[in-house]
């Protein structure tokens, strides 16, 4: 499925929450379309899919990680967009 094209850094909304994208994976992986980055107080990542409308954090076991203070992502997510 199209999704909208996106790379690094861009900002995207899942779920009514503003998420930086970390890394975009191949077409057709089994991760989903991309990977990442919300919350300013506690930096989470996450998989992220497109359903052909919006984007969508996958049903998984685990949510997800943690990022670190250090990563240029999680920078960007705490200065805001």
């Amino acid at each position: 499925m199209q999704h909208p094209e996106i790379k690094p850094y861009d900002w995207i909304r899942v779920s009514n929450r503003a998420c930086v994208v970390m890394n975009v994976y191949p077409a057709n992986s089994s991760f989903g379309v991309c990977k990442v980055v919300f919350n300013k107080t506690k930096p989470t990542t996450h998989d992220v899919d497109w359903d052909g409308q919006q984007w969508f954090f996958p049903e998984r076991p685990d949510f997800g990680g943690y990022g670190r203070d250090g990563c240029p992502f999680v920078r960007k997510l705490k200065q805001g967009q």
